[in-house]
């Protein structure tokens, strides 16, 4: 089983006119053979050309998909529903979108959750989730607020992907380097990252699976300077044996579908 996970930066491109990226995003996971996909910064149905742009991804990829609302689109100038979807090579037989705690001035996130019927004939659940990008405090609480959902999975396999917008504490050694860093993000009005959410991630139970099994470069973000690793695929720690191998998804074209770079990880 292959899977991606990929925040595709809203339909746009990362180059200045934030040209819309649909055929780059078509070719990117595509060529990556995903059998299941995490989005994040989805707008759904964001109009294109020929329909919705998610539904006509899932097409041109042969893929079922599912979408998951975080924030309305009354709450949005675009008018266009936005939050995380799922792309499954295999039926999705159901799903459900759970909002997850907001601070007072981040906007709504949410954790998606989807059964898909592998080709055994036995349900498989998947989630996706994008965190807060602003305070570390306000991630701890929704993770902690996706738990009350995940925790019914103990025992089961299943895999937790996404934008967790946290830092994995044995990816900055370097005590400099970690102030440099927490300097820069500080400048953005972001509260600056600790390691305390994949911290928790991991005592729930997960296990990081680029940290497990990776292979090459780990940064993520961004695809035109890459700094920081904040993408995941986490998996059950009682599950790991089953990871073969873990890396950033470095597509030739991978700098104009996204600021974030796609994540593959392999299980047999």
């Amino acid at each position: 089983m292959r899977v991606l996970t990929y925040n595709i930066h809203g339909w746009r491109a990362p180059d200045p006119d934030g040209s819309f990226n649909l055929a780059a995003l078509i070719e990117v996971i595509g060529d990556a053979q995903p059998d299941l996909v995490g989005l994040n910064e989805v707008f759904h149905p964001q109009p294109s050309e020929g329909g919705a742009a998610l539904a006509l991804l899932a097409a041109r990829l042969g893929m079922h998909f599912a979408f998951g609302q975080a924030v309305s689109a009354a709450e949005l100038p675009t008018g266009v529903p936005y939050g995380n979807a799922v792309l499954s090579r295999w039926p999705i037989q159901a799903f459900a979108a759970h909002r997850l705690t907001a601070g007072a001035n981040s906007e709504p996130r949410g954790l998606l959750e989807t059964r898909i019927l592998l080709p055994t004939g036995r349900p498989f659940m998947f989630y996706v989730t994008h965190l807060d990008h602003r305070s570390e405090s306000v991630r701890l609480r929704q993770w902690r607020a996706a738990s009350t959902w995940l925790m019914r999975e103990r025992g089961r396999p299943h895999l937790v992907v996404g934008d967790f917008n946290a830092l994995a504490a044995q990816d900055y050694p370097d005590a400099p380097a970690v102030a440099d860093l927490r300097d820069r993000r500080a400048a953005r009005s972001w509260t600056a990252p600790a390691f305390d959410v994949i911290a928790l991630v991991e005592k729930s139970g997960y296990r990081d699976a680029f940290a497990q099994a990776g292979v090459g470069e780990g940064v993520t973000f961004s695809t035109g300077a890459p700094e920081i690793r904040i993408d995941y695929i986490f998996v059950p720690a009682d599950w790991t044996d089953g990871l073969m191998n873990c890396r950033r998804w470095d597509h030739p074209r991978a700098a104009a579908a996204s600021d974030h770079f796609p994540v593959l990880a392999e299980f047999a």
